[in-house]
């Protein structure tokens, strides 16, 4: 049966890889059973993947592997092995948070002198990272770092990443992302801001006129002239109105960034033949269009002489005389 590897500290306390094979057993002052003793069915056939593949340094497949085991057994020893490739892929963030966990799930149930080797590597390590506290104008946005998801705003914690160059993504819909490059100092915390700025979906909207004409967009009064600003995305009626004109009316679709530009130029009226004339049937004023009291106007004395019987509109009038 295989020995646990002890967390044996070389010179920079991380000879947490020693003997591969090794990091699999059950400490040897503690009464349970080993990995490969304890654990059954998929769970066991995850682990004797994950033993082969650490055995030939393929680190990334065994990862996955003790993942597996873990997740079908939660038995916390996984994830002591999950952090002996995670330091020989020199992940050190990952080894920091997978160690935190095991000593935090194991419990009273880890030996005393493990416990003291992990804690040596924790300290060990610690100039290896580095904290961001990240902090974002909008709650609920997604946060990435590296391309890899880091959780939503507003954080609880501080994310910790291995020292050097990093991308911090701050995203949300409706909104700019925002990228930030850092460069991560092992053993310090640093601050990071986004203010995201919220997406306009604006078109810009040119109307030429007369200088005297009225411009309307979706019925308020935008300027006198010409306008030139933005207006929201989307549909829109604009009217262009002067008094004397016939009035203009369109249904204009904007995109998002879009110009467009209308040059306008409204038609006078045409004013056709509307003299009124008056006429008094039964004690009152009755109005008739300009071809009625044209036909007055133009016949002789006599003719207008004789008794008329006829209607007018719902107004019937008899025998009556243009009033002079």
């Amino acid at each position: 049966m295989t020995k646990t590897p002890r967390l044996l500290l070389a010179p920079l306390l991380l000879a947490l890889a020693a003997a591969p094979g090794q990091a699999s057993a059950a400490p040897k002052d503690a009464p349970q059973p080993s990995l490969s003793v304890s654990l059954t069915g998929s769970a066991k056939e995850a682990f004797a993947s994950a033993e082969i593949l650490l055995n030939n340094s393929d680190f990334p497949r065994a990862l996955a592997k003790y993942r597996q085991a873990y997740e079908l057994s939660k038995d916390p020893r996984l994830l002591f092995n999950m952090a002996v490739c995670e330091r020989n892929l020199k992940h050190y963030a990952s080894m920091q948070a997978l160690l935190a966990r095991y000593e935090q799930e194991a419990g009273a149930s880890m030996p005393k002198d493990d416990r003291a080797d992990v804690d040596n590597a924790l300290a060990a390590i610690r100039n290896l990272v580095g904290a961001l506290r990240l902090t974002a104008s909008e709650d609920g946005a997604y946060v990435s770092i590296d391309g890899q998801p880091s959780g939503t705003t507003p954080l609880a914690h501080p994310i910790v990443v291995d020292l050097g160059p990093h991308v911090v993504t701050v995203s949300k819909a409706g909104f700019t992302s925002v990228v930030t490059p850092v460069v991560v100092q092992g053993g310090s915390e640093q601050p990071v801001s986004s203010k995201l700025i919220p997406i306009l979906h604006v078109a810009q909207l040119v109307v030429s006129a007369e200088d005297g004409a009225t411009i309307l967009v979706d019925g308020k009064t935008i300027a006198k002239g010409r306008f030139d600003g933005q207006v929201a995305s989307g549909r829109h009626e604009v009217q262009v109105t002067e008094p004397g004109k016939i009035a203009y009316r369109s249904q204009v679709e904007l995109r998002d960034d879009e110009m467009r530009s209308m040059q306008v130029t409204l038609e006078n009226e045409k004013h056709q033949g509307t003299l009124l004339w008056p006429w008094i049937a039964g004690g009152g004023a009755v109005v008739a269009g300009a071809i009625v009291g044209g036909y007055f106007l133009f016949k002789s004395p006599q003719e207008t002489q004789a008794p008329l019987v006829g209607t007018l509109g719902a107004v019937r009038f008899t025998s009556a005389r243009a009033v002079r």
